[in-house]
């Protein structure tokens, strides 16, 4: 065997061995790690130049820092709502609402007379005094009756001690307070309640009156035919029927 030519062959092998090694590992002038190698030969993948590298590294950094910014403003916001909440509380606490500041707010907020029998909504009266305890006592159970049927019932405060609402006070009939006159929406007193009275009470006295609201007359009716309400206590028109219907 010629050991020259065996050598020549074998040094031959190696140098092409070592350029297809050179040409297939170094690439944008860095030398391909094993995994960039494998995706260039078989999925025709080329590798990211530094460049791109380190814009992808830089862009993860950025993102990771958003999201501990976005971490940091929702727990800063969490601590915002939380302190809010006590300094609520404790103004609250140091500034109770009381019955009578409830009372004067609902008067401030007061539908006008005129409303009554023109708005095809039912109406509340409430006749009240700064004075008069049950007033007080009724106030929260009113106020938030008032607050259920907002939009559906009018919601109308007198004071009754107030020179202004005599004339009132005498058309309605009133001779004891807390007094709610509980009309139609036909501007009819169909009642009137004194004291302190349940909220099931005025629910189940109100829900008639809307039903009765959407009532029609039946063929051959020129009024539609009404439901009582369940709840009947005063009634100041007993001897005037005919100044039972209110308009102002």
């Amino acid at each position: 065997m010629d050991t020259s030519h065996s050598t020549y062959l074998h040094s031959t092998t190696n140098t092409n061995t070592n350029e297809q090694t050179q040409t297939t590992e170094v690439s944008n002038n860095r030398i391909l790690t094993n995994q960039e190698r494998i995706l260039k030969e078989v999925l025709g993948i080329e590798p990211e130049t530094p460049a791109e590298r380190e814009k992808r590294i830089q862009t993860r950094i950025n993102k990771a820092n958003e999201i501990i910014n976005e971490k940091r403003k929702s727990i800063v916001v969490a601590a915002l709502a939380f302190a809010a909440a006590i300094l609520n509380y404790g103004w609250q606490y140091t500034h109770p609402i009381t019955s009578l500041s409830l009372l004067s707010e609902m008067q401030r907020n007061s539908a006008d007379l005129n409303v009554i029998g023109h708005n095809g909504k039912p109406t509340v009266v409430d006749f009240w005094a700064p004075w008069c305890e049950n007033c007080k006592v009724a106030a929260p159970t009113l106020a938030a009756i008032e607050e259920e049927y907002k939009g559906e019932v009018n919601f109308v405060m007198v004071r009754g001690d107030a020179e202004e609402s005599y004339n009132v006070v005498g058309r309605f009939g009133v001779d004891a307070i807390p007094h709610l006159a509980i009309i139609g929406s036909d501007g009819i007193v169909e009642t009137a309640l004194i004291g302190p009275i349940p909220r099931n009470v005025l629910r189940a006295d109100l829900d008639v009156l809307l039903e009765n609201s959407k009532r029609l007359p039946a063929e051959g009716e020129t009024v539609a035919q009404k439901q009582e309400i369940p709840y009947t206590m005063y009634d100041a028109f007993r001897n005037r029927p005919d100044l039972r219907q209110v308009s102002f």
